[in-house]
């Protein structure tokens, strides 16, 4: 019987080991990278939620803020005419002019952020932000006129519901997320 003997010298050895290693920590380098590169990705993604979410809460306070603010404060015609007089401008501003008077459009870019303001905006009563640094909301009121159809019979009183537009605007905690809101709010006076 003839024995074959296969040598395990190190002359014969051409470094296969070496290069596989290699190719298998060069894999995993890539895939750890490609994880990272994802979870940074996917913080950022998690962070602009965030701000946009509470730049989203606080315009809706404010929205809220103002329609308690209708709700409270304009119970009647009287209270009506009495707050809708074009002071203080920066809470009420008369869209729909009453016969005899001109249009006083809202004199702010609602979109631009920068363009809100104290003298051109309110700030709801209370705060409506959790964090300090935070801007507080701000928001604009505007009188759109009677919401329906008069009454055929020009003697007859005018049921129609007097109609408002509220715009806010709230800011995240960055102060450079921003989210503008609207709402109708109409009282039956």
């Amino acid at each position: 019987m003839k024995v074959i003997k296969h040598s395990t010298s190190r002359s014969q050895q051409h470094g296969a080991a070496l290069v596989v290693s290699l190719m298998m920590l060069l894999v995993m380098t890539l895939i750890g990278i490609t994880a990272m590169n994802t979870t940074v990705l996917e913080e950022k993604m998690a962070g602009n939620s965030r701000q946009r979410q509470l730049a989203f809460q606080s315009a809706e306070a404010a929205l809220r803020s103002a329609e308690d603010w209708l709700f409270t404060n304009v119970t009647n015609v009287a209270a009506f005419e009495t707050t809708f007089n074009g002071t203080p401008a920066e809470l009420y501003w008369e869209r729909k002019p009453r016969p005899g008077s001109t249009l006083r459009p809202i004199t702010i870019d609602v979109y631009d952020h920068s363009a809100w303001a104290v003298g051109n905006s309110q700030e709801p009563a209370t705060s409506v932000t959790s964090a300090t640094d935070q801007q507080d909301p701000r928001y604009v009121i505007e009188y759109l006129g009677r919401s329906g159809e008069p009454p055929l019979d020009v003697n007859d009183p005018d049921p129609r519901p007097y109609a408002f537009r509220i715009t806010s605007i709230g800011w995240g905690t960055d102060n450079t997320t921003t989210y503008v809101a609207q709402s109708t709010y109409r009282i039956a006076l």
